[in-house]
């Protein structure tokens, strides 16, 4: 029976990430044992060429899913040419993934996305067939949440506020399992408590470790017919 290894929001960061899964079992040659990101893999972190090399590898093996986060977003978008990035190498550590994918001698806006692209010609395709949702029975599973539209329907956004979606969003049948929000802001405003331990609550499980501080990552164990290990 395959087994999914759900984590989220590394960030750049691999080695708390590899730690966490031979913790709890992952089996590098086990083709049942798949991955899933629930998004914002680069960014911030000094292993973003790492992160990109172990994802790559399951990837073209058929075992890994990517669910697209909003950092995922901006690199797609930057390697695209819809933005020159400069935001977001200003604010939200886009810079350290193109310091280490292009080359070193890229020195403009073009000249890094050009070499990106030519020395990953897979990772655009990568980022574009990146989903919103995944489902594994009873769990959805997605980067940040849903916000209200202006149609008053909640629809998945990759930018979403946690807390409008887990007080507000009226209660169904499903558990959500998601990133973006660190957990232990969500402990503290929502359960009153400080720790920086999986947050769970209701319907909702969220599991963004701060990895970039904290040097932790969060991973659940969901088998193919919906049980939670």
């Amino acid at each position: 029976m395959k087994k999914y290894f759900i984590f989220s929001d590394i960030h750049g960061t691999l080695k708390p990430l590899v730690e966490k899964l031979d913790k709890l079992g992952f089996d590098m040659v086990d083709n049942n044992h798949i991955l899933v990101s629930l998004g914002d893999n680069f960014d911030r972190g000094v292993e973003n060429l790492y992160v990109l090399g172990y994802l790559r590898h399951f990837h073209k093996l058929g075992r890994l899913i990517m669910i697209r986060g909003n950092h995922d977003t901006y690199l797609e978008d930057f390697l695209l040419g819809k933005n020159d990035g400069i935001f977001n190498i200003k604010h939200n550590g886009l810079g350290n993934t193109l310091i280490e994918f292009a080359d070193k001698d890229a020195l403009s806006i073009d000249k890094i996305r050009n070499s990106i692209i030519k020395k990953y010609p897979f990772l655009v395709q990568m980022l574009h067939e990146m989903i919103d949702i995944f489902e594994i029975g009873k769990y959805r599973l997605i980067h940040a949440g849903y916000v209200l539209n202006d149609m008053s329907t909640w629809v998945i956004s990759d930018f979403a506020n946690a807390y409008d979606m887990i007080t507000k969003m009226t209660k169904d049948d499903y558990i959500y399992i998601f990133g973006h929000t660190h957990v232990k802001s969500l402990n503290h405003f929502l359960l009153g408590k400080d720790s920086n331990d999986i947050f769970e609550y209701k319907n909702y499980i969220g599991i963004d470790a701060n990895t970039i501080l904290t040097k932790d990552v969060h991973v659940i164990v969901i088998e193919a017919d919906g049980t939670l290990i």
